[in-house]
């Protein structure tokens, strides 16, 4: 399915494929959240080892290194939504092993269990992206790109939480229950999705599969405005590997707070999520695309510093329940930006393979930011380390200004209308 130029614009939560997306995303979401705060939580309680909190958090990024560009492959030429479900199915599935951990003997289930989950969960972001844009019309990128960040907030908001209480009272057991339950929501929702099969490759002839599983790289390598993305999300994600890590000792060892806490802080950052997520429509009539990547990094970067150093004066838990709510908006507008820069600036046909690429490169830096926080974790000052992350965010945001501010391609000066800016939510 893809939209017509002669159609109507309403917001895109008034077109039911797209609405089942979003909310299949939202329920896949309340899971990754809410095993992202137990699972580490858990290895760091029964270990007390900031290092092996850390290897479980990053096998939860490296198996997408294999898998998501494959996913890229499938998305491109099979029917996304089937893919989706199927996804979703097997995730639920593979949690179950959890159930066999009672401490520290069994830890290596859980590295198996979050290596699957992860990778899995990479594709089905995958493909998502790259059936969105074939759900709403090119005008509609920013802002539906903008909806399904607030979404992605109210599964954090539900699953970070969740996880934290659900660990503390009910164990990895109940940890379980509630990362399933979702699933199989997320499996009934896009199994209903009426959409037809992704945009054909450009492609006439038959390709090797180990070539067609470079074609998004090529493809980023050859085109400015996709490397120029690139580098950016690099950034990005090892500030954002290290923050994963950094976190929980931030909480444990400066806040001095516990599981709870921790869940806490991470689901109010999506109130702020929310609020940017209803304010993207309007900013977008303010600021073309690159603004949107560029200034909520700038934001995203002096919020967290004043979060880090602000644990010099105060270890205040409604303290940072405010900052951490002023961190959720440019979170949205960051991934509002480079998803829709990325989807407008690639070719027919290669969407799928190109999102799997820069997601697995995500991951795969992600992995080594987690890596690196977790071996220089007592070899720097806690605080020093902290504010690196930061640094490494204002760093993407003024590269970001500079690299994707310059180019006057079409996909940088396409507007998002006024209609599908202002529309109401149903």
């Amino acid at each position: 399915m893809s939209v017509q130029a002669d159609q109507p614009l309403v917001h895109p939560l008034r077109q039911p494929p797209f609405f089942r997306l979003w909310a299949a995303s939202f329920f896949t979401e309340v899971t990754r959240w809410s095993l992202l705060i137990a699972l580490p939580l858990y290895a760091l309680s029964v270990t007390g080892s900031a290092l092996i909190t850390s290897t479980v958090a990053m096998l939860g990024l490296l198996p997408s290194l294999v898998l998501t560009p494959v996913a890229g492959i499938f998305a491109d030429r099979w029917n996304p939504a089937t893919f989706m479900a199927w996804l979703a199915i097997v995730r639920a599935v593979l949690l179950l092993p959890l159930l066999l951990v009672h401490d520290e003997r069994q830890l290596w289930i859980m590295y198996l269990v979050v290596a699957a989950e992860a990778g899995l969960t990479a594709m089905f972001e995958s493909v998502k992206n790259a059936l969105l844009p074939t759900l709403v019309a090119r005008e509609q990128l920013v802002t539906a790109n903008a909806t399904i960040s607030l979404n992605t907030n109210l599964g954090r908001l539900v699953g970070s939480p969740l996880g934290g209480f659900t660990l503390t009272l009910a164990g990895i057991g109940g940890v379980v229950v509630t990362a399933v339950v979702p699933l199989v929501l997320t499996t009934l929702l896009v199994v209903t999705m009426k959409v037809g099969r992704a945009v054909k490759p450009p492609e006439q002839q038959p390709t090797a599969f180990w070539r067609e599983s470079v074609a998004g790289l090529r493809t980023v390598w050859a085109t400015a405005r996709l490397r120029a993305a690139a580098v950016i999300i690099a950034l990005m994600s090892v500030a954002q590997g290290m923050f994963v890590i950094l976190f929980l000792v931030f909480v444990t060892d400066l806040l001095g707070g516990g599981e709870s806490e921790a869940g806490v802080l991470r689901g109010v950052q999506a109130v702020g999520g929310l609020l940017g997520g209803a304010l993207a429509g309007l900013i977008a009539r303010k600021l073309n695309v690159h603004g949107f990547v560029s200034y909520g990094l700038l934001v995203f970067g002096f919020i967290s510093i004043a979060i880090w150093n602000s644990a010099l004066l105060t270890t205040a838990l409604w303290v940072y329940v405010g900052l951490f709510t002023m961190a959720g908006a440019p979170g949205v507008w960051v991934m509002a930006g480079w998803l829709s820069i990325v989807q407008r600036a690639t070719p027919d046909g290669l969407l799928g393979r190109v999102m799997s690429s820069l997601l697995a490169l995500s991951d795969g830096l992600q992995a080594l930011g987690m890596l690196l926080a977790g071996l220089l974790i007592g070899a720097m000052p806690i605080v020093a380390l902290l504010n690196l992350q930061a640094a490494l965010l204002l760093l993407a945001g003024v590269l970001a200004w500079r690299m994707l501010g310059g180019d006057p391609g079409t996909d940088a000066a396409a507007p998002v209308s006024e209609s599908a800016s202002s529309a109401h939510m149903p």
